[in-house]
């Protein structure tokens, strides 16, 4: 899991470059920090495993918000000829957007919740994935969707304004996000077992602490 003062550095970082304070430079340096571990940079065992299956799923998520939203906004009356769904915009967009997932999904474990919650259902099986899934992308999507909203237009439009801009976009993104989730999660899974050497099905609770 990454130091709190590589993720507060990562996220001034990230804030600066947002407002044009850094240079693209510095901004490449704090995602340096972002990936770099304490315990060792090989890509193995079960930390690693978490990190990888959290960056796919980020990508993805990402690629799909930042799309989504700029399209919407793209398409409101009034903005049709407005350069909203831009290469650069959309590039931006993604970024903020990895910055903030990665950051949640490295603290917030909420596959594991969605697994309690299946399982003081008792559900087994499909049931109990779709409601971990579920679970895993309602956290996700609700933080990363808001979160951004709130960086990128609280100064300008206030919070009143930030809330019904993410309740524009929110119901269709987590939609879309639970979708994603369910039929790429299980692939994310076998990746990161592939690259890390390490999958959660086959280890022994030795072997998974650490």
């Amino acid at each position: 899991m990454v130091s709190v003062s590589t993720v507060e550095q990562v996220f001034r970082t990230l804030l600066s470059f947002h407002c044009g304070q850094v240079s693209w430079g510095d901004f490449a340096k704090g995602l340096e920090k972002l990936f770099a571990r304490e315990e060792g940079k090989n890509m193995k065992g079960p930390a690693w495993y978490g990190r990888i299956v959290n960056c796919i799923m980020n990508i993805l998520m990402c690629a799909l918000l930042a799309t989504y939203v700029l399209w919407t906004v793209q398409n409101i009356p009034g903005n049709e000829s407005l350069p909203i769904l831009t290469p650069l915009s959309w590039f931006v967009s993604f970024i903020d957007s990895f910055f903030v997932g990665m950051f949640v999904g490295d603290f917030i474990p909420a596959f594991a919740w969605g697994q309690k919650l299946a399982g003081a259902l008792k559900l087994k099986g499909l049931p109990n994935y779709l409601v971990s899934v579920f679970v895993l992308a309602f956290v996700m999507v609700t933080s990363i969707s808001f979160i951004c909203t709130f960086i990128s237009n609280v100064q300008t439009i206030g919070m009143a304004g930030v809330i019904s801009t993410w309740l524009l976009v929110y119901p269709v993104l987590l939609g879309l996000g639970y979708l994603l989730q369910l039929c790429t999660l299980w692939a994310a899974f076998k990746i990161a077992a592939a690259i890390s050497g390490f999958d959660p099905a086959k280890a022994t609770p030795s072997n998974a602490e650490a």
